[in-house]
């Protein structure tokens, strides 16, 4: 059997060649992933008018306002919502489903049109992936008044987001409101579509089980195609997002471990004490060759990494507080997979390494130059604001250009040079440090000149 990682390792030779970049898959969740909640609560009331949903109606602005409407005619309010979706449950195969997809694909996003204010029941059951989605205003009643798009056409804005980021997307959904998203994506594929749906957009593949979705997947997987950056305007930001680097964080630096693993010092320099991370490979590279350590005991070493004591603890709490957490980091696939799938498979933005003909590493290979601070100002531009967590010379960047930045046990060399970024020794500091920021909804740090 393939390991969770090993399937995106295959002729690392090759892969600079014949992969621009990894893959994100974006998923719509109503009608894809869960019954669609509308449907459930027109069920529940027997209120005919709430069988339209986004299949038949694609104006989404002209369905929720007559939905709002009906809601207040039938006296339903937001908490009656919020009961209706806690008894979903996600559609039969979906859960199995999603487990195998973050092993062959680690960065799985949740991209739906629903509103955080009743949907959160639902993430929890789906295992809290990272979700991109809306929100409600309420009056004092209770009744929902409105719903504030985050972003208008949010789904096909993330798309470009992450290819202009070095990834290329394979998005699924399965309506009217899915199809920007599925024509800016590298593979576009319908899941249950209505016939309505297929017959007005025959383009797409159409997918009636997770069985062949998951075929469908694997056969995208094994092709290269050439990611076409575009651009977005910048909007005002709402919604948190937290990104944290992984290594130094959540687990040892893989470094450290082949130092204490092979018993060479030099192998326990990491960016905590080098800001130049070319420099430091450079170095790895030629000890590893010099004492006949090869790609495969490295990757052997890496297998057996486990997380800090409470960092799984930690995501756990974290995801109902901030359902969009990204791990972002400088070093390798190989080591980053093993330990994520340790911690529940959180979405990671990573490099790999390559190998020569005698197995030896020859090379790292950075999917972007800067990923952690591009990927910063993209989900900005994304309307979103971000938290940022680090503890090396590498995640300054990310902290600086981020609308909240903390330092988690750094070194004294960056703290020295790093005087006025906060922080926090442990996850009970770090979970306190996050809820004070979430819940001062003024914070906003103008972005950097350059």
């Amino acid at each position: 059997q393939v390991s969770a990682w090993q399937g995106t390792l295959a002729h690392p030779r090759d892969r600079a060649m014949t992969q621009p970049g990894m893959f994100v898959v974006a998923l719509d969740v109503e009608g894809t992933l869960t019954p669609e909640a509308w449907l459930e609560l027109q069920k529940k009331t027997g209120i005919e008018e709430l069988k339209i949903t986004t299949a038949h109606e694609p104006d989404y602005d002209k369905l929720m306002m007559y939905r709002i409407n009906v809601l207040r005619k039938n006296g339903i309010k937001l908490q009656d919502m919020r009961d209706v979706v806690q008894s979903i449950d996600p559609l039969p195969g979906c859960i199995e489903f999603l487990q195998w997809l973050k092993s062959v694909v680690p960065r799985v996003l949740l991209l739906t049109d629903t509103f955080e204010e009743y949907a959160m029941p639902m993430f929890e059951k789906l295992g809290y992936p990272a979700v991109f989605c809306n929100s409600l205003t309420i009056d004092d009643e209770g009744y929902i008044t409105g719903h504030v798009l985050r972003l208008r056409d949010q789904k096909r804005k993330a798309v470009e987001s992450f290819q202009r980021l070095g990834f290329r997307v394979i998005s699924v959904g399965d309506s009217f409101n899915d199809v920007s998203m599925l024509k800016a994506a590298e593979r576009g594929i319908l899941f249950m579509p209505s016939e309505n749906v297929v017959k007005a957009h025959p383009e797409f593949p159409v997918h009636r089980n997770y069985d062949d979705l998951r075929k469908e997947i694997t056969q995208i997987l094994d092709k290269a195609t050439t990611v076409i950056p575009r651009t977005v305007k910048p909007r005002e930001t709402r919604m948190w997002i937290v990104m944290a680097n992984v290594s130094g964080t959540f687990a040892p630096e893989p470094w450290v471990v082949m130092q204490e693993k092979t018993g060479i010092k030099e192998l326990g320099l990491t960016t905590a004490h080098e800001p130049d991370y070319d420099k430091l490979m450079q170095m790895r590279m030629k000890i590893l060759r010099e004492n006949k350590i090869k790609l495969a005991d490295v990757v052997e070493a890496m297998d057996k990494v486990e997380p800090w004591p409470h960092a799984k603890e930690f995501l756990e709490w974290l995801a109902p507080v901030v359902p969009r957490t990204f791990m972002l980091t400088d070093t390798f696939e190989e080591y980053a997979l093993p330990v994520l799938t340790k911690l529940g498979h959180p979405m990671v933005l990573c490099n790999f390494l390559e190998s020569d003909d005698e197995g030896y590493i020859s090379r790292h290979v950075w999917r972007m130059r800067n990923q952690k601070q591009l990927a910063v100002q993209e989900f900005q531009q994304l309307n979103f604001r971000v938290i940022s967590i680090g503890y090396s010379f590498n995640d300054i960047a990310m902290m600086r250009h981020s609308d909240a930045g903390l330092l988690f046990n750094p070194s004294e060399q960056v703290v020295k040079a790093h005087p006025d970024l906060p922080v926090v020794r442990s996850f009970e500091e770090l979970k306190e440090a996050i809820l004070k920021i979430v819940q001062a909804p003024s914070l906003k740090r103008p972005l950097p000149d350059n």
